[in-house]
């Protein structure tokens, strides 16, 4: 009985047109690819080599004519089911290690990393956590009890890199909603942690201090680690064979302090960390300083609390998202063009009186036939900014405050603003103590100093594109996750892009946190030049409209948006 297809993502000759089932030599084994009508074996011989190690030189492909097999030349049109002679099989034995993985950090990107190595067989690894439990600092610290998600729960939960996994809707007596609260999403990280089996293999309270390449070896690693909760207390060194960092990078307040602050006489603290006491905005006109995605939550949160009005103040007015557009590009198969994306914006920010196509983060041409989008935060996705805005409850101002007097702030374009609580809503940033305990001197694509075992990985601080498939933080963790398990399970591979990875270095942000003009070429470089690879990137990318889809149906969310916009009003 001829073996079942595995499907491998490939696409050969840009563009598939049809599909392609290669045998090996035995005809156990059977996976396909999509190819072009033009596409020639020579072409379907160099990627066989690169995904089985076989000299290209050494596989001949062979079709079957009624009954007898017939060997293909080398420029003929590939047939749609051929045998490779000279391929033993398509797997390869993945690097065998004398010492753990260590995967840092229990957020959603180190869980995920858990499960798929244990997916593809590895059970050796390691998890280290400085907190108390699994979550990861931005939703334990950085948010507090009122903050959302704010994208759709279908593309935002441990299991989305499981194809064959449902989106949760409860977890016990928790619901799971369609925009999770923190306090949901922390039920969700813990309890699918523990059906997995992860606290087994985790070790919570431990701070890793240090990670340093042994000298004279290779694939072995000295962990300094501390205990979190006891600084003082003694440490402990592990040995490990790869190191696969998720540090994260909301790590601490970004600071600013006004002048006049003393003589303010009124309530002034930072959005973030839980710092701010919400209670105390009843019935008080607020500046809301800062225009990124935090900003856009606490319109929402500040007028739950029924603050008089708030003043978003900020030096430029960032683009936000509305759910429905969310929604729409992430059910979308293919990532959709930036200028209907900012059409279907300006349907919100009608309600606003805003030019979206005037803002300063978008370029585009005389007939908006394209846009391209680049800010330094992410969207921030709301309705409740502009049901806001349209009732003249929040008022956005681009100008930035030169000083206070009491109960008021003085703008550098010489406006007054009564106001009796400022809300510092001015982001967090990241930490250079993580590029100094990863010994990070550049990063080469996702990995410390050109290291594929040793590899550090994080969420994106910016927009820039003209296409957009997501506005979730979700797939893009997802996506980063193949490239980095693959080179630890096949190292070697790691030469096919050694020299053509941007590189990153330390410079007014973390070496570790890269810019989107890295990550881009990064993950273009690691399809192009290592087809396995780009085989596991590509399934991993098409899970995203198959989750929205299977979790959010049209009419489900329009009628979900419909009731929140409404009890809103």
């Amino acid at each position: 009985k001829s073996p079942a297809p595995k499907e491998t993502g490939i696409v050969l000759g840009g563009k598939a047109a049809r599909t392609v089932e290669i045998l090996n030599e035995a005809g156990d084994e059977c996976i396909s690819i999509g190819a072009a009508t033009s596409t020639k074996t020579t072409e379907v011989c160099d990627m066989i080599g690169a995904i089985a190690k076989v000299d290209p030189d050494k596989i001949r492909l062979v079709k079957q004519v009624g009954s007898y097999p017939r060997p293909q030349s080398m420029f003929d049109e590939v047939a749609g089911r051929v045998t490779a002679l000279g391929v033993k099989s398509f797997s390869r034995r993945p690097m065998v290690y004398d010492h753990p993985c260590i995967v840092i950090g229990a957020g959603l990107g180190g869980i995920q990393t858990m499960l798929y190595m244990r997916a593809k067989g590895r059970t050796d690894f390691v998890c280290l956590e400085k907190l108390d439990d699994f979550g990861g600092h931005s939703w334990i610290h950085v948010a507090n009890k009122f903050t959302k998600l704010q994208t759709e729960k279908g593309t935002y939960h441990v299991d989305y890199i499981d194809y064959n996994a449902p989106t949760p809707t409860a977890f016990d007596d928790v619901q799971y909603k369609t925009w999770p609260s923190r306090d949901q999403l922390l039920r969700m990280f813990r309890d699918d942690a523990r059906r997995h089996g992860l606290y087994e293999c985790t070790r919570l309270n431990v701070s890793v201090e240090k990670v340093r390449p042994l000298p004279g070896s290779k694939y072995k690693y000295s962990v300094q680690t501390v205990p979190a909760d006891d600084p003082d207390a003694p440490g402990e060194l592990l040995v490990a064979s790869t190191v696969l960092a998720w540090p994260g990078n909301l790590c601490h307040v970004n600071e600013i302090v006004f002048p006049g602050e003393d003589e303010f006489g009124g309530y002034i603290e930072y959005a973030s960390f839980g710092k701010m006491d919400y209670g105390r905005t009843m019935g008080k006109e607020v500046i809301l300083y800062g225009h990124g995605a935090f900003t856009i939550e606490n319109v929402r949160t500040l007028l739950e609390h029924k603050c008089k009005k708030v003043y978003v103040m900020c030096r430029k007015r960032n683009l936000c998202g509305m759910k429905v557009i969310s929604w729409m590009v992430g059910y979308a198969d293919m990532p959709i063009s930036g200028n209907i994306v900012l059409e279907g914006f300006q349907k919100m920010y009608d309600l606003v009186g805003f030019d979206v196509w005037s803002a300063h983060s978008v370029k585009t041409d005389s007939k908006r036939s394209f846009a391209h989008v680049s800010q330094k935060t992410v969207f921030g996705v709301t309705d409740v900014y502009f049901l806001a805005g349209y009732y003249g409850l929040m008022e956005v101002v681009v100008d930035e405050i030169k000083r206070l007097t009491h109960h008021t702030a003085h703008t550098k374009k010489g406006k007054k603003l009564p106001c009796e609580v400022i809300l510092k809503a001015v982001g967090t940033v990241p930490s250079f103590a993580i590029d100094k305990m990863l010994g990070l001197q550049e990063m080469h694509g996702l990995w410390v100093n050109g290291d594929p075992s040793r590899s550090v990985t994080c969420n994106a601080m910016y927009v820039e594109a003209r296409n957009f498939g997501s506005f979730s933080s979700g797939p893009g963790f997802a996506s980063m996750i193949p490239p980095i398990v693959w080179f630890v399970d096949y190292p070697d591979d790691y030469e096919a892009v050694r020299g053509n990875l941007p590189i990153n270095k330390p410079g007014e942000r973390p070496g570790y946190v890269p810019a989107a003009s890295h990550m881009l070429p990064t993950m273009t470089t690691l399809g192009a030049l290592v087809p396995g690879l780009q085989a596991e990137m590509s399934m991993m990318d098409a899970l995203k409209a198959k989750k929205q889809q299977s979790t959010h149906s049209p009419a489900k969310y329009i009628a979900e948006c419909t009731r929140e916009w409404e009890a809103y009003i």
